[in-house]
């Protein structure tokens, strides 16, 4: 598991370090310490540490990096819990139900700006393609929140979560190589990596919803999603379409990774596409659950 990782370690140590000395006012970091404190898989910043490593690096290269990577991704959970009127949140409540809507919002702005307080110390290419992806997930957030209100195909479907979910596992894996590498083969194969990769999880993440498999989210508001639309298509095809479709994204974000060496952060990457897809999907299903997976 993950959670045993080195990488896994330093990422929560630094997060943990961050809330408790940060200067602010009491308010925010009450509600800074609910929201970091809950935990998480943190994915996304140990594929930023992971990254740099396979591309030679060392992860205190990329470490205020993958903060920033994991405090975005916070802030655009606290925004959407308040969209979507989400009640849990892995399994505690979400912030604007544990205090309430205003200091949500503004504590979801507080981590934007950390954010790019902390990406602030690199090359000013990779500032702008993390301001890029900030930019890329609210314009993907927009696309689901309307979801339901308009005409929706696939085609934006795959817009959507390339922007709202993808984005930042191919940015921030991108972002951690041009850090630490001149490769620029590098830099396109991590970006290919953590696109497939995160295209691959949310499609997992909406076919479990789909299957009413989730007991750590729950929201009133119901966004469109493939498996949805799929069922309106092709009926009882629908799961084992989905299946096959996480398994094709998740085959071309392996694929990504033979441009490199074998070592222990290839490894681990590897790994990784299989605990965000289908170790994901064994996990959360009963037993009963007949899937050929």
């Amino acid at each position: 598991m993950i959670e045993s990782w080195q990488e896994y370690r330093l990422i929560n140590n630094e997060l943990e370090k961050l809330v408790d000395s940060v200067n602010t006012i009491p308010k925010v970091k009450k509600a800074l310490k609910h929201v970091i404190k809950a935990g998480g898989k943190r994915t996304r910043p140990l594929i930023v540490l992971l990254s740099a490593k396979l591309c030679g690096g060392d992860y205190k290269d990329v470490m205020d990096m993958a903060i920033a990577v994991e405090l975005i991704h916070t802030a655009s959970l606290v925004h959407d819990d308040i969209i979507d009127r989400g009640v849990m949140r892995r399994n505690v409540k979400a912030l604007h139900v544990e205090y309430d809507i205003s200091l949500a919002i503004l504590v979801g702005d507080w981590l934007i700006s950390k954010s790019v307080e902390l990406v602030s110390k690199y090359p000013s290419c990779v500032i702008k393609e993390f301001a890029k992806t900030g930019m890329m997930m609210s314009e993907g957030e927009v696309l689901d929140v309307y979801s339901p209100y308009e005409r929706f195909t696939e085609d934006d479907y795959f817009k959507c979560i390339t922007f709202k979910t993808a984005s930042l596992f191919a940015y921030g894996a991108k972002n951690s190589a041009m850090v630490v590498c001149d490769d620029e083969k590098a830099w396109e194969k991590m970006f290919e990596y953590g696109l497939n990769l995160g295209i691959a999880y949310q499609l997992v993440d909406d076919l479990l919803e789909y299957m009413n498999s989730y007991i750590e989210k729950s929201s009133e508001i119901e966004s469109v999603t493939l498996p949805m639309i799929y069922e309106g298509k092709y009926g009882e095809k629908t799961v084992d379409m989905v299946l096959e479709l996480i398994r094709s994204y998740a085959d071309k974000s392996r694929k990504a990774l033979d441009y490199f060496e074998d070592c222990d952060a290839k490894e681990k990457l590897l790994y990784m596409i299989d605990y965000m897809t289908f170790d994901l999907i064994r996990s959360k299903l009963s037993q009963d659950e007949n899937l050929s997976i």
